[in-house]
């Protein structure tokens, strides 16, 4: 608990992506991803396989972008930094575990940058969406995108905001959460070079006896292409969130989004 907290006062970020709990579920990943690193395992070699792939079949690797990179667990950042001449890693929030680990990679950059594209309107601050890829969209030298197990990330920060300020939440659209799944697969289709999209798009809670508790569609109703694979994570084993119950998420990887 102390070091997830030296970790959260350690990690650099506005007021508005605090208030959105984004540095707290950051750190919070982190911790769980260290006492889940055997259950996470499968996952997180599948998602850097996927991408692996899909780099030794580029016939150019000039710059790739991650989008929501995060700890980098799901992507094999050294393979992408010995084979591109420049590599963006582009989230809300860069963890001090990060930012130093990256400090031996001279090509790989850091990009803060809120991919809802949101946190101005819902701070009052603008009456829409920023656009929050266009500059790397219209870059013609990006190669490779990788949409990092991020699209489920971007609604519940918002379902959580709106919840906790009702009278804000009377000038948006009552569908946001589920706009911002829909406006983050359209930035993906602007670009030009390949994109994978790595997602986990819904959740099951089971008890010891198999019994299915609870569903989620973490993509809050909006559809998506027949994917190239899938497979379950199991999130929140037995003992993580509750003794009697587990979580197991639903991921789906496209090669070539597009």
């Amino acid at each position: 608990m102390l070091a997830e907290m030296a970790l959260w006062l350690a990690t650099p970020a506005n007021r508005m992506t605090r208030r959105l709990g984004l540095v707290t579920e950051s750190v919070s990943l982190w911790a769980r991803g260290l006492r889940q690193r055997k259950a996470w395992a499968e996952h997180h070699a599948r998602c850097r396989a996927i991408v692996a792939e899909t780099v030794a079949a580029l016939p150019q690797r000039r710059t790739a972008a991650i989008l929501g990179s995060g700890l980098l667990r799901d992507v094999p950042i050294e393979l992408l930094s010995a084979n591109f001449e420049r590599v963006l890693l582009v989230d809300a929030v860069h963890l001090p575990l990060v930012r130093l680990r990256m400090r031996f990679h001279r090509n790989v950059e850091l990009v803060t940058r809120d991919l809802s594209g949101i946190m101005g309107w819902l701070a009052g601050e603008s009456g829409h969406r920023a656009d929050p890829l266009a500059d790397l969209a219209a870059d013609p030298a990006i190669d490779l995108v990788v949409s990092a197990n991020l699209l489920s990330q971007l609604a519940w920060p918002v379902e959580d905001w709106l919840e906790d300020h009702p009278a804000a939440a009377m000038r948006l659209p009552a569908d946001l959460p589920a706009r911002c799944i829909a406006w983050h697969l359209d930035d993906l289709r602007r670009f030009a070079g390949r994109v994978v999209l790595l997602s986990d798009i819904a959740m099951t809670e089971r008890d010891r006896t198999g019994t299915i508790t609870d569903r989620l569609d973490l993509m809050r109703g909006v559809a998506l292409p027949e994917p190239d694979e899938s497979w379950d994570w199991p999130v929140a084993p037995f003992g993580e969130e509750a003794r009697d119950r587990e979580s197991i998420h639903r991921v789906q990887a496209w090669r070539d989004f597009r």
